[in-house]
């Protein structure tokens, strides 16, 4: 498999302490732990969005802790898409403006066409061109967070970040929210996600477990099977109660 993702000995304050792995092209892994571990302060760090005290990220062959902040965000605009818990959508926009927004801002209006046309197909294929036109408070949560994740993918990013994206929705609709993200991932697409929800973890190819800033596990599972999830489910469980999870 081609590393995509390399993390070195990566630290921040007291919140990281010497974290080292790696994100092979074509997983979704997901990363565990209690609140404060530093789960979210490791995926802000890794994606440029945070600064380090030490250590390195490199994407491909691109070291991103040396970056000059232009440089860091001219990154995560053309190569790699993200999805908060907070969807972080303009209200006065609609759906497909709110798809496009990300993509016009990075190719300009000369692209217009094809980036709408890019939107529409996107939102055909995951089963909600039917709320393109519909203002961002007209739609369910679970609808609006398809969306977000469609918006992610409009540059075709290296690699898709993910925080608690299931975290302000019920459980129906998280179900429709993972299956997005299983769906993107069979096609191609790289996920490293932030979850609390093992339901969530258990869909995941890896899970690496952060506590005290440390990296204290890792559990391969695989690409996803329906028919093993109860199997699945069993394991996860078990390895997250040897934490005290």
């Amino acid at each position: 498999m081609q590393e995509l993702l390399k993390v070195e000995n990566l630290s921040k304050n007291n919140i990281l302490n010497g974290i080292s792995f790696s994100v092979y092209k074509g997983e979704m892994i997901a990363i565990m732990g209690p609140s404060g571990s530093g789960k979210s302060t490791l995926l802000y760090c890794v994606s440029g969005m945070d600064k380090t005290d030490g250590g390195e990220v490199r994407l491909k062959d691109t070291e991103l802790t040396g970056l000059s902040e232009e440089e860091k965000s001219s990154l995560r605009l053309h190569r790699m898409g993200f999805v908060f818990q907070q969807m972080n959508v303009l209200s006065n926009l609609n759906v497909v403006d709110n798809i496009m927004f990300t993509a016009r801002y990075a190719r300009g209006k000369k692209h217009e066409k094809e980036i709408r046309e890019k939107a529409d197909k996107l939102l055909e294929e995951f089963g909600i061109s039917d709320i393109a036109d519909h203002m961002t408070n007209e739609v369910s949560g679970g609808q609006l967070q398809r969306a977000c994740i469609l918006r992610s993918m409009m540059m075709d990013p290296e690699i898709l970040f993910a925080d608690e994206p299931t975290g302000a929705l019920n459980q129906r609709a998280a179900g429709t929210v993972i299956d997005s993200f299983l769906k993107i991932n069979r096609e191609g697409a790289t996920i490293l996600m932030v979850t609390h929800d093992s339901k969530v973890a258990l869909k995941c190819d890896r899970v690496l477990y952060i506590l005290d800033g440390e990296l204290r596990g890792e559990l391969a599972l695989g690409k996803y099977e329906p028919s093993k999830e109860e199997e699945r489910q069993k394991k996860i469980n078990g390895w997250l109660n040897s934490f005290g999870w």
